[in-house]
C-alpha cells in the first residue's frame, strides 16, 4: 500500500515537471499583450494568480495602455446606495438591466435622516406612546433612508468623483474599488457646486468647486490629484439661479454650468477649462436666454446640450453641433414629453441614446424617433435615482505621486 502511494506521488510529480517546464512559459511581454485586451474586471480577478499579473494591474503605465485599447461601458446608478449595470450588453429587444450593488467608501455610515428616525423610535419606546408617524412609514423610511444619498460630481477614464456624505468627496473606481478621499476644504459659503475632469496635458485629475452665498456665485477653487491639495483660483460674479445648484457637466475638456451674468441679467454657459484652469462664457441660443427657465447642461453623444428643467411638460432640447460656435445651436424636438431629461450615452452603433426621462430610463432613436423603456432589476430606487455612464478601467487614484 505504501509502495503504491509512493509510486502515485512520483507519477504526479513527474507529470507536473512535464507540463510546467520553464521553456513552456509565455514571455512576460506576451502575457502583457494578452492582458491588455481583457476586460478590466477580469484582470482584477487575476491579481492573486501570479505576481506578474498583480504588478501589471497595479502599474499606471499598463492601466493607461489598457484604457487606450479596451472600452467596456457601464452605468452607475446612485440612490441611497450605488449600483452598476452593464450597458454594452443592451441589444435589440432587451428591456431589463440587472443591477449589481457596489461597495463604496462610507457606505455603512448612517444618514442624518436615519439618525432622526432612530431617535424617534427610541423616544417612543421610552415614553410608551405612539408617534404621529405610523409604524409602516417608520419601517419604510428606516430601510430606504438608512444610508446617505450618493451625489455624483463627474466621471473620467473609469474614475468617479462622488460625495457619499455631506461635504465629503472621493475619487472612486467602481471596477477595482480603489478610492481616495479628497482633503477637506473649509465650507465658507452656504452653497457649493463641483465639476470633475482630466487634464491630459499634465496627466492630472482635477475637481473644481464653485462657492455661492444666498444670491450669487462668488469664487472658485481647484483640487489637483497630483498635488493632493486645493487652491483658490479666482473670484466670480454670477447669479445663483438654479435652486439645486447641481454639478457641472464635462464636455470637450471643460466643465459647464448655466448661470446669469450679474451685471447684464443675461443667461450664459460658463465653462471651466480643465487644462488652463480659466473660465470663459458661451452664449445660449436666443430663445433659451429667458432667465425664468432653469437650464441644465448635458452631453448628447459628445455634443454640448442644454435642457430646460421645469414643472411643465415639454419636448425640446438645444444642441451645440460645433463646440464653441454660437451659430451651431439647434433645437431638437423629440417624441417624449418630460419635465426633466438627461442624455447619458449612445449605444455602440450610435443609433440610440440612453436617457434618464423623469423617473424612467429610455433608449431613444433620434433618426426614427422610436423609443422604449428599460427596467432596472435588483435595485431599490423608490426614493428616486440618478444615472451616469463610465468605462471600466484599472486607473487608481492612489498611484499618483504627490508633487510639491
Amino acid at each position: 500500500m505504501a509502495a503504491t502511494t509512493r509510486g502515485k506521488r512520483r507519477r504526479e510529480e513527474s507529470a507536473k515537471e512535464e507540463i510546467s517546464p520553464a521553456s513552456s512559459e509565455l514571455p512576460p511581454e506576451i502575457i502583457r499583450e494578452i492582458l491588455l485586451r481583457l476586460p478590466a474586471k477580469s484582470i482584477g480577478r487575476f491579481r492573486c494568480v501570479a505576481k506578474l499579473f498583480c504588478s501589471l494591474s497595479s502599474d499606471p503605465g499598463f492601466a493607461k495602455s489598457h484604457l487606450d485599447l479596451t472600452v467596456h461601458r457601464k452605468l452607475i446608478v446612485s440612490a441611497y446606495n450605488l449600483y452598476a449595470l452593464d450597458f454594452d450588453g443592451i441589444g435589440e429587444g432587451v428591456t431589463d438591466l440587472v443591477a449589481v450593488e457596489l461597495n463604496y467608501p462610507l457606505k455603512e455610515v448612517p444618514s442624518k435622516y436615519d439618525e432622526i428616525i432612530q431617535r424617534i423610535i427610541r423616544e417612543r419606546g421610552v415614553l410608551g406612546c405612539r408617534s404621529v408617524v405610523s409604524d409602516e412609514m417608520m419601517k419604510l423610511n428606516t430601510e430606504l433612508y438608512r444610508r446617505n444619498w450618493v451625489q455624483f460630481i463627474g466621471y473620467s477614464n473609469g474614475l468617479v468623483c462622488m460625495s457619499p456624505a455631506d461635504n465629503v468627496f472621493f475619487l472612486y473606481n467602481p471596477t477595482t474599488r480603489d478610492s481616495k478621499r479628497l482633503p477637506d476644504l473649509a465650507r465658507v459659503e452656504a452653497h457649493e457646486t463641483h465639476g470633475f475632469g482630466f487634464d491630459d496635458l499634465t496627466n492630472d485629475y482635477k475637481v473644481v468647486k464653485l462657492v455661492a452665498d444666498t444670491h450669487r456665485v462668488v469664487g472658485a477653487s481647484v483640487y489637483s490629484l497630483k498635488t493632493n491639495s486645493w487652491r483658490r483660483i479666482c473670484d466670480l460674479n454670477y447669479k445663483r439661479d438654479f435652486e439645486g445648484f447641481v454639478a457641472g457637466m464635462n464636455v470637450n475638456g471643460a466643465v459647464h454650468w448655466v448661470f446669469t451674468r450679474q451685471e447684464a441679467n443675461k443667461r450664459v454657459v460658463l465653462a471651466f477649462d480643465v487644462k488652463t484652469e480659466e473660465f470663459r462664457e458661451m452664449p445660449l441660443p436666443g430663445e433659451a436666454e429667458d432667465v425664468s427657465r432653469n437650464f441644465l447642461v448635458n452631453d448628447l453623444s459628445g455634443r454640448l446640450c442644454v435642457v430646460d428643467i421645469c414643472f411643465q411638460e415639454h419636448d425640446d432640447i438645444w444642441v451645440m453641433n460645433e463646440y464653441g460656435v454660437a451659430s451651431s445651436w439647434s433645437r431638437i424636438r423629440i417624441r417624449l414629453l418630460f419635465t426633466c431629461l438627461r442624455p447619458l450615452c449612445s449605444t455602440k452603433n450610435n443609433d440610440e441614446v440612453l436617457m434618464e426621462d423623469d423617473d424612467d430610463i429610455v433608449l431613444y432613436n433620434f433618426k426614427t424617433d422610436a423609443w422604449r423603456k428599460l427596467r432596472i432589476r435588483g435595485a431599490n430606487l423608490r426614493g428616486g435615482f440618478e444615472t451616469h455612464s463610465y468605462i471600466e478601467s484599472l486607473i487608481s487614484p492612489n498611484l499618483y505621486v504627490v508633487e510639491n
